[in-house]
């Protein structure tokens, strides 16, 4: 039956309605979010995950989860421990996800001899959707690869300094947005920039906590 019923719901025209009703349910969010809401945009995005059979970014899925995940914490939370609190642990979950990630994305350059040196960087934008690089690119340049993939991999290991005060978290956040905006510009990722903008709000906010 579980079979039969994945059948149903997957054929074009359905899904072509569970993505208008997921719209229509991601609409309301800009008047404000409920407990509802927030667990059908979950189980949605597991079901289009379920649809493309299992492929999970570990960029913007992985994202989207956790923003979806904090929004059910802070609504589930809520009915135990109140609004304020429970909206406290939900962008708290966010922040902490997606500020490792970025320390985690940082620290993995940092012990990779091909970003230190410079020879990561060319490469991997040589394979964008614009690529390949030009034979007189900057990037075929050792000294400005090394200076920007020293500067991907110090402003991702110092992230967590945008907790330090709310400035220095919508700075991080900042470059981060240029930084998202690019990758989905050369490689054509634009769920990418969206699911982490999703996040800064949750870091700009747990910043003030302090």
């Amino acid at each position: 039956w579980l079979q039969k019923s994945a059948d149903w719901l997957y054929r074009d025209r359905v899904h072509h309605v569970h993505l208008l009703i997921r719209l229509a349910a991601a609409a309301t969010l800009f008047f404000g979010s409920n407990l509802a809401i927030s667990v059908a945009l979950f189980l949605s995005t597991l079901l289009i995950l379920i649809r493309w059979r299992g492929a999970f970014n570990g960029g913007s899925d992985f994202m989207t989860v956790v923003v979806q995940t904090g929004m059910v914490i802070a609504h589930g939370a809520a009915l135990v421990v109140g609004p304020v609190m429970g909206w406290r642990a939900g962008l708290w979950y966010i922040t902490i996800h997606a500020i490792s990630s970025y320390f985690i994305s940082g620290s993995v350059k940092l012990f990779d001899v091909h970003w230190r040196d410079g020879r990561a960087l060319p490469f991997f934008i040589d394979g964008a959707i614009f690529g390949p690089l030009k034979p007189d690119s900057l990037f075929y340049k050792r000294w400005f690869a090394i200076l920007s993939s020293w500067s991907f991999i110090l402003w991702e290991c110092s992230f967590p300094l945008a907790l330090a005060g709310p400035t220095w978290a919508a700075l991080w956040c900042l470059i981060a947005a240029v930084f998202h905006f690019l990758v989905f510009w050369h490689f054509g990722l634009n769920r990418f920039f969206w699911a982490w903008c999703a996040s800064f709000p949750a870091i700009i906010y747990c910043s003030a906590q302090w």
